[in-house]
């Protein structure tokens, strides 16, 4: 152990980083094949489509799903990447 003089202060610690460029990217993902989705039900569900038609949006509504669970996990990680500092020129090796 070593002791510390009494009238030692720890460095203050950075400021936290903005969410990055790409996070934003994939919420924005979330959000659209979050509306296409919905959109794509509600038509399934109000109006009578043909049978070759149906088929489309429930494509459409699958795709959108999937789209979202795919935006959501890339989200998460790209948020916990965020999270670590950056490499700057002045850290000690």
């Amino acid at each position: 152990m070593v002791r510390l003089p009494a009238d030692y202060e720890p460095p203050p610690e950075p400021p936290p980083a903005p969410p990055g460029r790409l996070h934003g990217i994939f919420i924005g993902g979330m959000a659209v094949s979050a509306l296409v989705g919905v959109v794509a039900l509600f038509a399934f569900i109000t109006v009578g489509w043909p049978e070759s038609i149906r088929r489309y949006i429930i494509a459409l509504f699958f795709f959108a799903g999937i789209a979202f669970l795919a935006c959501a996990s890339a989200a998460v990680f790209t948020a916990a990447r965020d999270t670590y500092p950056t490499r700057s020129g002045n850290h000690l090796d």
